[in-house]
C-alpha cells in the first residue's frame, strides 16, 4: 500500500530529518539571546586601578554582577591618556562580552588630541550615561572672596590678578572654568598641573586662588574652611552639596559642566542587546541602597537608554570643540 495516498503527501525522508531543526532553530536563537550573559564580561576601565573613574567603573560593574547574576571583570588598561584601553575597546568583537567604561576625560582626550581621535558614536556604541559629577567653584580661603558676586567685582577691578588651577590644559576642569569665564566677562590666569589632585593640593594651601572641582575632592576642605564654595555647575542643585546654590540660582546662567561616566561597547553591538545592558544596569542601580551607596561614593546616578546617550554624546562633542575653537586650544601628542 502507498501511503502518500492516504493521510496527505508523504515529505521526502531529507525533508522530514531536516524540519524537526528547522522548527527548533528560533527557539534555541531566543533561548541562547535571553541567556546572555553566560560567561564573566570584560569591562575595559582606561585608568589605572584607584583612580576616580576605576571607583565609579568598579561601583557599577558591581550593580551589573548581581543584576545579570554573572561575572563583569574589570580590566585597567591605562596609558596615553586613555587612548591604550579606548583602542582595546574599539578592536574588541561586539559581542556584549567586552564592555568600556569612559569618563568625560576619556571623552575629551578621544575629541581633541590629534594623534589618537575616536569618534564615541561611530567607533563604540553609547550604552548608557550611567552617572555624573557636577563640578564646584571653589576658592581659596585666604583669597577673601565668599560669593561669585565678590570674585567677579575682584577680577573686574583687576583683570588677571587672580589664578586657577586645572586639572590639565584640554581637559574638563581647564573647560569649565574658561566656559565661566566668558559668561562672567572677566580674566583670570589658568595654571595647569599634572593631574586634579595637584591642583586641589595647591589650591588648599593657595598657592592659586579659584578652581573648579568635584564634590567629593573639594567639599571636605570647604567643610573644614580651608576653601569656600561659591557655586556649583549644575542645572539644579546637586544632592552631594545640596547648600551651594547653582551658578544659574546666581543670576549666571548657560554653564552646566559635570563630570559623566558612562558605558560603551565596540562599534555595532546589537541594539537590543544594549538596550538590555542598559536597562538591567538601571533597574539595579534604582534600588534605593544600591542608589544612596553610589551617591556616598560622589556620583550621581543618571540612567539613560542607548538612544539619550549618543544624543547626550553629540551635544558634549559640539560643546567641547567649540569651546576648543573659541579659546584657540590646540594640543599634539
Amino acid at each position: 500500500m502507498n501511503r502518500s495516498s492516504s493521510g496527505g503527501a508523504m515529505l521526502p525522508m531529507r525533508a522530514r530529518l531536516l524540519l524537526p531543526a528547522a522548527l527548533l532553530a528560533t527557539p534555541f536563537a531566543a533561548r541562547a539571546q535571553a541567556t546572555y550573559p553566560d560567561r564573566p564580561v570584560r569591562w575595559i576601565v582606561p585608568t589605572s586601578a584607584g583612580a576616580g573613574t576605576d571607583a565609579a567603573a568598579r561601583s557599577f560593574a558591581k550593580v551589573a554582577t548581581d543584576a545579570f547574576k554573572q561575572s563583569m571583570v574589570v580590566d585597567n588598561r591605562s596609558g596615553a591618556s586613555g587612548m591604550i584601553g579606548l583602542d582595546m575597546l574599539a578592536q574588541a568583537p561586539a559581542d556584549g562580552y567586552t564592555l568600556g567604561f569612559m569618563s568625560v576625560s576619556q571623552f575629551l582626550d578621544a575629541t581633541l588630541l590629534n594623534k589618537y581621535v575616536f569618534d564615541a558614536q561611530k567607533d563604540f556604541t553609547p550604552i548608557s550615561l550611567l552617572a555624573s559629577t557636577p563640578l564646584v567653584l571653589v576658592a581659596n580661603a585666604g583669597a577673601k572672596i565668599d560669593s561669585l558676586q565678590q570674585l567677579v567685582a575682584q577680577a573686574k577691578a583687576k583683570p588677571k590678578a587672580l589664578n586657577y588651577a586645572s586639572g590639565g590644559a584640554g581637559g574638563i576642569t581647564h573647560f569649565a572654568m574658561e566656559v565661566f569665564l566668558k559668561r562672567a566677562g572677566i580674566e583670570v590666569v589658568h595654571v595647569a598641573y599634572k593631574g586634579s589632585g595637584p591642583a586641589v593640593l595647591d589650591l588648599v594651601a593657595g598657592q592659586v586662588q579659584l578652581g573648579f572641582a568635584t564634590p567629593g575632592a573639594v567639599m571636605p576642605h570647604v567643610k573644614a574652611g580651608r576653601l569656600r564654595a561659591l557655586a556649583v555647575a549644575s542645572p539644579e542643585r546637586s544632592v552631594l552639596a545640596p547648600d551651594v546654590p547653582t551658578l544659574a540660582e546666581l543670576g549666571l546662567s548657560g554653564v552646566n559642566v559635570s563630570v559623566w561616566y558612562g558605558l560603551f561597547g565596540p562599534a555595532k553591538v546589537r541594539p537590543e542587546q544594549a538596550e538590555t545592558i542598559a536597562r538591567k544596569i538601571a533597574e539595579g542601580s534604582r534600588v534605593p541602597a544600591v542608589r544612596d551607596l553610589i551617591i556616598t561614593q560622589g556620583c550621581e546616578p543618571v540612567l539613560t537608554g542607548p538612544a539619550e546617550f549618543a544624543k547626550f554624546l553629540k551635544a558634549d562633542r559640539e560643546q567641547w570643540l567649540g569651546v576648543a575653537k573659541a579659546i584657540n586650544f590646540k594640543r599634539e601628542s
